[in-house]
């Protein structure tokens, strides 16, 4: 044992302070300890970014509400004509009824059908501009040209956020999110929507790649399963599922969107950027300025970040990228069975959450009751994080989605007694397992890269995620044409993230470390309180 951890914890605290000035600057992780930890800074900084990516989640997951097949029908004129009727609507027995073929190509005198007509108050990019038959292929399209853009947004903003910070951005998300939106509910045609779309999924990739690496750097290990899993994206998409339902037209919806946006950019004012950045490429005089305003605002302006931060002798203007990730042998074993990771959660999530559309019963419904599922779920796994650490409850969920989607491919090739009612419970299954693995694969993520290189890591593991996304909606339409294809790959690639997350180190209790080779403190428990 340490001879030092022997030590009564009043004297190890002063000591580790003497050694802390004697080596010249207090770890970043120390820093946000001794200046309150998980403050009122800290807590008001994560509220405002979780209410910021409300319109994050709109943008991305209103997709599936704009891009559902209302009933549709045949109506080509000509042909009603030249069979006597005037309409496809008709009264029989003193109700109406549709005479005209349902979801047919060809019109009542089996000729190809030149007019389409939709029987629902829904409007969406398909009733708009009659993307059935021959071009049903268009709004998967879409979907995969969004997340195509998500994944140009988490290139570059990996890149960005560690060269010049993570703020500029994250704030250069909303502008898109915000004019993009505002383009798509000005399109004349679907091309235009789809370039539209591709431009917001820039955006959200920008968001998504930068917001937790900067919440993360003014937090400690323990609060940033919260930081990161807390259950914001579902309680958002339920609320997006009610305006969706009242709106009920895929314009207002965008146009809603891009109001949103614009109160988001006032919290420039309020969001700093990440102080450990500044640490981390040699600033510490923009880093100090930062601390104090967070010490003053946590009750703790007596605290002496002169003790804590010198400036360095040699100023080191190095510049990191993508190659830094396969730096060491420990670093590629890290980035390869991480990529695992992501890629599941890309394809499995956006597979099953676009596959909504196709499951039996009300789609607002269905939409919402699939996004309820995540706020438990996610809360479940913040418990569980803390107790059992960060890969094996990333395992878990990966079993529970390995054996749903398996179960789900089984019935529906089968055609099995009850399909729908099957396909549709343990179709939600699969999506609360795979709604929880994101917030363990996220936080390990986080924690396994050092700060110089963090957001370029998340970054490109997010690219990869988002290469297993623009397939999700792909397998939706095979699945349509070749059933159960669609969960026999999720279960499949639940499999292949269980096994390379055997092979990855638990991130539990670690701190962050900030230079490449340098070596992870842990907290330790006294009292019932940690101690960096």
């Amino acid at each position: 044992m340490n001879k030092i951890s022997v030590l009564p914890l009043h004297f190890r605290k002063h000591l580790g302070s003497k050694l802390h000035k004697m080596e010249g600057q207090t770890s970043p992780d120390q820093i946000i300890h001794d200046i309150g930890g998980c403050g009122r800074y800290q807590i008001r900084m994560s509220v405002i970014v979780h209410v910021m990516k409300t319109i994050v989640c709109f943008t991305i997951m209103s997709m599936i509400i704009m891009s559902a097949t209302p009933p549709w029908w045949c109506e080509d004129k000509n042909a009603l004509l030249m069979n006597n009727i005037t309409s496809c609507k008709q009264i029989e027995n003193g109700s109406e009824v549709t005479v005209c073929p349902a979801k047919s190509c060809y019109g009542v005198n089996t000729t190809k059908c030149s007019s389409f007509a939709f029987g629902s108050r829904m409007k969406t990019i398909v009733s708009e501009f009659n993307l059935v038959c021959e071009r049903d292929y268009i709004p998967s399209t879409i979907m995969t040209l969004q997340l195509a853009g998500v994944l140009a947004g988490n290139v570059l903003a990996g890149q960005t956020a560690d060269l010049i910070g993570r703020k500029p951005p994250f704030f250069a998300s909303i502008v898109l999110i915000t004019l993009a939106n505002l383009v798509g509910f000005l399109s004349v045609n679907w091309i235009m929507f789809g370039v539209a779309r591709l431009f917001v999924g820039m955006g959200a990739g920008f968001f998504l790649t930068t917001q937790y690496s900067l919440l993360s750097e003014f937090s400690l290990s323990k609060w940033r399963v919260w930081i990161i899993g807390f259950p914001s994206w579902p309680i958002e998409q339920c609320v997006l599922a009610l305006c969706a339902w009242l709106i009920q037209d895929w314009r207002y919806l965008q146009l809603m969107i891009a109001i949103m946006g614009v109160p988001c950019l006032f919290a420039w004012f309020v969001i700093p950027e990440s102080f450990r950045w500044y640490i981390a490429h040699d600033k510490p005089e923009k880093a100090r300025a930062i601390i104090e305003k967070v010490a003053v605002y946590n009750g703790r302006p007596d605290f002496d970040v002169s003790e804590h931060l010198v400036k360095p002798e040699g100023k080191s203007d190095r510049k990191y990228t993508f190659i830094d990730l396969f730096r060491s042998k420990k670093l590629i074993k890290i980035s390869v069975l991480s990529s695992f990771n992501w890629v599941g959660l890309g394809l499995i999530s956006y597979g099953i959450s676009y596959g909504v559309q196709s499951l039996s019963g009300n789609l607002y419904l269905n939409f919402f009751l699939f996004a309820l599922t995540g706020i438990p779920s996610k809360a479940i796994a913040l418990w569980l994080q803390n107790k059992f650490g960060r890969r094996s409850t990333s395992i878990l969920c990966y079993t529970i989605v390995a054996i749903s989607g398996f179960v789900v491919g089984i019935v529906q090739t089968i055609d099995a007694p009850n399909k729908d009612s099957l396909t549709n419970g343990f179709a939600l299954l699969a999506h609360t397992g795979i709604a929880t693995a994101w917030g363990p694969v996220q936080t390990m993520t986080i924690e396994l890269y050092p700060t110089v290189i963090r957001n370029i890591a998340f970054g490109s593991l997010s690219v990869t995620g988002r290469i297993g996304a623009m397939v999700g909606p792909q397998l939706v339409y095979l699945n349509a044409h070749v059933p159960g294809l669609l969960y026999y790959a999720c279960a499949a690639a639940s499999v292949l993230c269980v096994i390379g997350s055997f092979g990855l180190p638990e991130t539990m209790d670690a701190n962050l470390s900030d230079k490449i080779g340098e070596k992870r403190g842990h907290l330790i428990k006294e009292n019932g309180s940690q101690v960096v």
